[in-house]
C-alpha cells in the first residue's frame, strides 16, 4: 500500500527504517473523533473501541519480502441487527499478517507479475514504493473484513416479523433446476 494525500480516518504512519533488528512493537488505539468517523465509514451506530497491538520484523533474505507486520486486533462495535434494525454489540478479535516487499525499482509491474498464487493461510503481501505504511489503515480494512455480514440477535428467530432464518446447513447448495418443457408432458397425444 503507497501512502497517499488521503487522510484516512485512523492513520498511523510507521517508518519500515525504525524497525530495530529484532522488531519493533507499536500500540495502537482510536480516539473518540477516529472512532466517529470509522463508525461513518462502515455505516455502523458506533466504534465503541479499537486497539491493535502491532509487531514489524524484518525478514531474513532467505525468506521472501523485507518486513512482516503482525497485528492482534480488538474491537468493539455497535451494530444493527438485519431483522429487528435493534441496536447489538458485536466483539470483535482477530489476528493477521502482512509480508510487505520492497519495489526497489519503482517499475511497473506488468499483469502477469501482479497475479500471484497463495493459499488461504498464507500472510497477504503487500508491494511498496517506500518504507512509510499506515498501520492505522490496515487495521481498519482488517476490521471491515472481520465485521458480521448479517448481525443478529441472539433470540431472533425471525418469526417475529413473518421470517424463516435458514441456517448454513438448511440452504440447498444448488437449487433443483426446473425443465420448463415438463409442462408439455401433459400435452403428449
Amino acid at each position: 500500500m503507497t501512502v497517499d494525500i488521503t487522510e484516512n480516518e485512523f492513520s498511523r504512519i510507521f517508518d519500515l527504517d525504525k524497525v530495530t533488528k529484532k522488531s519493533s512493537k507499536i500500540n495502537i488505539e482510536t480516539n473518540s473523533e477516529e472512532r466517529l468517523k470509522l463508525a461513518k465509514r462502515f455505516s455502523i451506530p458506533n466504534v465503541v473501541s479499537l486497539k491493535a497491538d502491532c509487531s514489524i520484523e524484518k525478514l531474513d533474505q532467505n525468506k521472501s519480502g523485507n518486513f512482516r507486520l503482525s497485528v492482534s486486533m480488538h474491537a468493539q462495535l455497535v451494530r444493527q441487527c438485519v431483522v429487528t434494525l435493534n441496536d447489538i454489540n458485536e466483539s470483535i478479535e482477530e489476528n493477521f499478517s502482512i509480508v510487505f516487499i520492497i519495489n526497489s525499482q519503482n517499475n511497473e509491474i506488468s499483469a502477469d507479475e501482479k497475479v500471484v498464487e497463495f493459499a488461504v493461510d498464507d500472510d497477504d503481501i503487500e508491494l511498496i514504493d517506500d518504507y512509510k505504511i499506515d498501520l492505522g489503515e490496515y487495521v481498519a480494512e482488517y476490521l471491515s473484513l472481520s465485521m458480521s455480514s448479517y448481525p443478529r440477535q441472539a433470540e431472533v428467530s425471525g418469526k417475529e416479523h413473518g421470517f424463516k432464518i435458514l441456517e448454513e446447513n438448511e440452504v440447498a447448495s444448488e437449487p433443483e433446476k426446473r425443465n420448463p418443457f415438463n409442462v408439455l408432458e401433459s400435452l403428449k397425444h
